[in-house]
């Protein structure tokens, strides 16, 4: 009788081992696996960080892109106003 006291006693240790064992490693792996995404937010935070700043580059792009074809466009019609005057002084 003292024997199978003993075993179950051995067996009910052996479980809150193996148990203290698999949570303990469970916590270990959920905070590795918070540690990761808290680098990979932070490295998508940057990306975002860099697609808004490109975006507001293009922007301020097409911006000058009118602004320089205006003044092309002006260039244009001086270069023919000097031609003329530059003509009728001949």
């Amino acid at each position: 009788m003292m024997q199978i006291e003993i075993t179950i006693l051995i067996a009910v240790v052996g479980c809150f081992v193996g148990l203290a064992g698999w949570l303990s490693g469970r916590d270990k792996k959920i905070a590795n696996d918070s540690k990761w995404r808290g680098g990979v937010d932070a490295k998508l935070d940057t990306i975002l960080g860099i697609k808004n700043d490109v975006e507001k580059l293009d922007c301020k792009v097409d911006d000058h892109e009118h602004r320089i074809t205006a003044v092309e466009q002006s260039a244009k019609q001086a270069h023919y106003r000097i031609t003329e005057h530059i003509e009728k002084d001949r």
